[in-house]
C-alpha cells in the first residue's frame, strides 16, 4: 500500500522507515565526502520507497554529543541540503527528527522544504536525559507553527526513550497532555533505548487506559509485528532493517519482508 501522496497519511496505520544520516559535523569539515554523504542517504531512502514504505524519517543520529534545542547554523543548512536531495529523487512523506530536542529548528526545515512531518522528543513535561534536564518545546513549536500558517505534521514521543521523566505523569496522562495541550498530531511510545521494544503488556494497558493507539517509536521487528499491531496506529523503524548494526545501510530484503508483513496485518485489520 505504498503511499502516492508526500503527505503522511495518519489515519492508514503508515509504516515510517529511519534514515540515519552520517555525521553532518565531518561533512563540514571535509567537504569532499559531501557528495559520498548525499549519495548514500539517497541509497537508503530508495530502498524504502522501492519496498513500499509510507514515509520516511530524516535523522541527525550521528552527530553526537546533542545539543538540547538547537544544533548549529552549519549543520541546520547541510540537513536542509540533505532533505532538498531526497525530495527531489524520492515521493514519499518526508519528516524530519533534530536530535536532541531542536524541534523548531526541524520545523522549520520541514516547512521551507514541503516536508510533511517532524518528530519532537521531548514535546511536554521535562526529562533528564544525557544532555541534561530537557524542557517541553510545545509553546515555541505552536507560535511558530501560527507564525508560517505550517501544515507540517508534528510526531509527539511521551516518555521518550534514553530519558526519565520528571513529576509523576503516567504514560496515559503524558499522551492525553501531549495531544490535548501540546496539540500535537499524533504521540509516539518507544522502548527505553534505541532498538528496544515497548512491552506488550504495558502498550495493551495504555491503549485501555488512554483510548489512545500509539504510533511505535522503537523496536519493531518482521518477528514481533504481529503482537503489538493492534494496539498501534502505526510505526517507525530503523535498527531491525539495517544490515549489520545501527550505524550500517538499510537492507533491502530486511526492509521489503517487514514492509509485506506490515501490509498483510494492515489488510487483516481493515
Amino acid at each position: 500500500m505504498k503511499s502516492s501522496s508526500t503527505v503522511l497519511d495518519l489515519k492508514n496505520k503508515p509504516l515510517i522507515g529511519m534514515v540515519h544520516l552520517p555525521c553532518l559535523r565531518k561533512c563540514i569539515e571535509h567537504p569532499d565526502v559531501k557528495e559520498e554523504m548525499i549519495e548514500s542517504v539517497l541509497c537508503d531512502a530508495g530502498v524504502l520507497m522501492k519496498t513500499g514504505y509510507d514515509g520516511i524519517l530524516i535523522e541527525n543520529f550521528n552527530d553526537f554529543p546533542f545539543s538540547k534545542y538547537r544544533i548549529e547554523d552549519e549543520i541546520l543548512l547541510m540537513m536542509t541540503l540533505v532533505v532538498e536531495n531526497v525530495k527531489k529523487e524520492i515521493k514519499l512523506p518526508l519528516g524530519i527528527n533534530i536530535l536532541r530536542n531542536a524541534c523548531e529548528q526541524a520545523l522549520t526545515i520541514a516547512h521551507i522544504t514541503g516536508s510533511s512531518f517532524i518528530r519532537c522528543n521531548v514535546w511536554e513535561g521535562a526529562y533528564v536525559t544525557d544532555q541534561g534536564i530537557i524542557e517541553g518545546v510545545a509553546d515555541g513549536v505552536q507560535r511558530k507553527v501560527r507564525s508560517l500558517k505550517s501544515k507540517v505534521l508534528i510526531l509527539a514521543d511521551v516518555h521518550v526513550k534514553h530519558a526519565s521523566p520528571l513529576g509523576q505523569f503516567s504514560l496515559a496522562e503524558a499522551a492525553k497532555n501531549a495531544l490535548n495541550r501540546g496539540k500535537a498530531n499524533a504521540i509516539i511510545v518507544s522502548g527505553s533505548e534505541t532498538g528496544k521494544l515497548v512491552e506488550k503488556s504495558a502498550l495493551s494497558e495504555f491503549v485501555k487506559q488512554s483510548g489512545i493507539y500509539p504510533i511505535l517509536g522503537s523496536g519493531l521487528s518482521s518477528d514481533n509485528l504481529n503482537t503489538v499491531f493492534e494496539y498501534i496506529s502505526g510505526a517507525i523503524v530503523g535498527s531491525s532493517i539495517k544490515k549489520t548494526d545501527i550505524h550500517s545501510p538499510i537492507d533491502e530484503e530486511k526492509a521489503e519482508i517487514l514492509s509485506n508483513k506490515w501490509n498483510d496485518a494492515r489488510r487483516t485489520f481493515e
